[in-house]
């Protein structure tokens, strides 16, 4: 406890410690988050925080190190994550946010923080087998015909139904 009567978080080594934060440790991928300097490389190599204000990679890694779960675990920023990678190139300490980032939407998606603009996305993939279903035309299939490609893409409902059945409880029985 602080002289002001704040409760402090523990610190190892100047690194913060929170039990998310060692909940996200033990989650595969997230393995290297407690080697994170803070030094902000991540955000500024990141091409989404390029584009979007309010995505930070270094904020976002020092909420999960400051045990602010709930904040994180219900927001869409890990989500926005592209895995371009270029944060972990940088990186001085070799820390894999992409695969953190990963690990963070796992336990996220276990327990229900799906954003609805994902969620949407993943049941119209789950429905049509693919997200550009109505985008396929007669040029398309000419296309795949000169390629020497199958035009006809009847293996995407095979596909789904394999993936309902691997990931959604039996899946959809068509």
């Amino acid at each position: 406890m602080s002289n002001d009567g704040v409760p402090q978080k523990s610190v190892v080594n100047n690194v913060p410690s929170s039990d998310f934060a060692k909940e996200v440790e033990k989650e595969f991928g997230g393995e290297g988050i407690m080697k994170c300097i803070q030094c902000g490389m991540c955000t500024a190599s990141c091409m989404v925080a390029s584009m979007a204000d309010r995505y930070r990679p270094r904020k976002l890694i020092q909420k999960i190190l400051l045990g602010k779960r709930e904040e994180v675990l219900s927001s869409e920023l890990p989500w926005l994550c592209m895995t371009c990678r270029l944060c972990e190139e940088r990186c001085q300490e070799d820390v894999n946010l992409a695969e953190i980032f990963h690990a963070v939407r796992e336990i996220a998606a276990r327990e229900g923080y799906v954003p609805k603009i994902f969620q949407n996305t993943i049941n119209k993939v789950l429905e049509d087998g693919w997200l550009l279903k109505d985008a396929y035309t007669d040029f398309v299939e000419d296309d795949r015909s000169d390629l020497g490609l199958d035009p006809k893409l009847d293996w995407n409902d095979d596909f789904v139904k394999k993936v309902k059945k691997r990931y959604f409880n039996g899946g959809n029985k068509k």
